[in-house]
């Protein structure tokens, strides 16, 4: 595995804590206004944003520590996640975008010790033998 490679996992790892930080930061704000507000219908309204927040941040979050994580251990599956987590990441512009395009092109390059075979080139040699005439 190469330095790149190590990088966009470490960097996957990093995004998934701050978007969980985040997700603490959001959860005592909308928390610290349901109890400040003392009426049941703003509670009611901050508890559902607090559940939409939830539903998307933390399985994110955790997932692309786990990812990074297991990736960084050599674990190829892990690598699917961090594609998805990467082309997700594109959204947040422009700090995101950049950390996403630099994470995808580390993930997409091929390593330099395995070399690759031109295009539709075949590994084994295969002979058919022609009927006579």
């Amino acid at each position: 595995m190469d330095i790149h490679k190590k990088i966009a996992a470490v960097l996957s790892i990093v995004r998934g804590g701050i978007g969980l930080l985040a997700f603490m930061a959001i959860s005592l704000f909308f928390g610290g206004v349901a109890a400040l507000a003392q009426d049941s219908q703003v509670t009611g309204v901050f508890a559902i944003l607090g559940g939409i927040a939830a539903f998307i941040i933390v399985p994110f979050g955790l997932l692309d520590v786990v990812a990074g994580v297991l990736y960084l251990r050599g674990q190829e599956l892990a690598r699917i996640w961090l594609i998805i987590s990467n082309v997700f990441g594109l959204l947040s512009f422009p700090i995101g975008t950049f950390l996403s395009v630099y994470s995808l092109w580390a993930l997409f390059k091929r390593d330099e010790a395995q070399p690759s075979a031109p295009v539709g080139a075949s590994r084994e040699t295969v002979t058919i033998d022609q009927p006579p005439v």
